[in-house]
């Protein structure tokens, strides 16, 4: 069978899927698939709640796209403007080159670093393991193999002319050399890893590189990162029970007598992944496109979907 992705752009795309697997509405789905929770959502939950997604050319969502090429301190540090509140220091630490010898440190000389709980985190996620240096992986014989269920970010829409199955030799990338089975000690890491490298990096954006108070001022109001999980429970379909549970996210806390108080849990959401199960080398590009499964790009849309279905007085549009 031939595989083409979902990357379903416009109403007419969505149609055209629609008839070809018999799902118009939510209701189309069986009542099994109609009551699984976020983490079990499909290909047809895909198309039953009628998702469009944007090219991948897209770096900025439209709506802020406008206000990052007029105001952002980022690109442009010089020009004044009311979102000139960026420690660029920090900014600088962030975006600039790694620590030295960030994978064979101890992470007792890392965390003596000014921001060392996020180099932590990041050695932590991306040094390979070593189960056993003796281990020799075989180079196997690559074939072309067609993989069903998986969605490439760099993949044009079905009926297009570009290439749409992977081979495997795609994964023998020549920059790091990093092949399939060295991919694989990656994902093998814990779930925690990634949550736990994705707060880091959120509290080094928000609280470091972010200026939310003004000097020596008791500011009423805070954006930081959500450790908490979040369960939603919610009815669609008319009274059909879903549930979807995140892995945390951002938030607006709101200052009290006494500490703090969390206001809004819903500023972003975070759904982590070990790794993506296959990174898709594009040769005349030389860049890197991680392949998306059906799967995981459903669970993205169930735990969107029922949050914002189950918090209607915080998340109105």
């Amino acid at each position: 069978m031939e595989y083409r992705a979902y990357s379903v752009r416009t109403p007419e795309d969505l149609e055209a899927l629609s008839k070809k697997n018999g799902i118009e509405v939510i209701s189309h789905l069986s009542s099994m698939e109609l009551t699984k929770s976020a983490s079990g959502w499909n290909f047809r939950h895909l198309i039953a709640y009628r998702l469009l997604v944007l090219s991948d050319q897209e770096i900025f969502l439209p709506v802020l796209e406008p206000n990052h090429n007029d105001q952002c301190p980022v690109c442009k540090p010089d020009q004044l403007g009311p979102q000139q509140n960026l420690n660029h220091i920090w900014t600088g630490s962030l975006i600039g080159n790694d620590p030295p010898g960030l994978y064979e440190k101890a992470e007792g000389q890392l965390m003596q670093l000014g921001d060392g709980f996020f180099w932590v985190a990041l050695a932590r996620a991306g040094r390979p393991d070593i189960i056993d240096q003796a281990k020799v992986y075989p180079r196997r014989e690559r074939t072309q193999v067609a993989r069903e269920g998986y969605v490439s970010s760099t993949t044009e829409i079905p009926g297009s002319s570009s290439p749409i199955g992977y081979s495997s030799s795609e994964f023998e990338l020549e920059i790091n050399d990093l092949d399939e089975d060295e991919h694989e000690t990656r994902r093998n890491k814990p779930e925690e890893v990634t949550v736990q490298l994705i707060i880091c990096f959120l509290q080094h954006v928000l609280h470091l590189c972010l200026l939310q108070h003004a000097e020596n001022s008791m500011t009423d109001t805070e954006v930081r990162p959500r450790i908490e999980r979040m369960t939603t429970n919610t009815n669609v379909a008319g009274d059909v029970p879903v549930t979807s549970e995140d892995d945390g996210g951002i938030c607006r806390m709101q200052r009290l007598k006494h500490g703090w108080e969390m206001k809004h849990p819903y500023l972003a959401l975070l759904e982590a992944k070990r790794a993506f199960k296959y990174i898709h080398f594009d040769p005349v590009t030389g860049k890197y496109s991680p392949i998306v499964s059906d799967k995981h790009l459903a669970q993205y849309l169930g735990e969107a979907v029922i949050t914002w279905k189950g918090n209607p007085n915080l998340l109105q549009e």
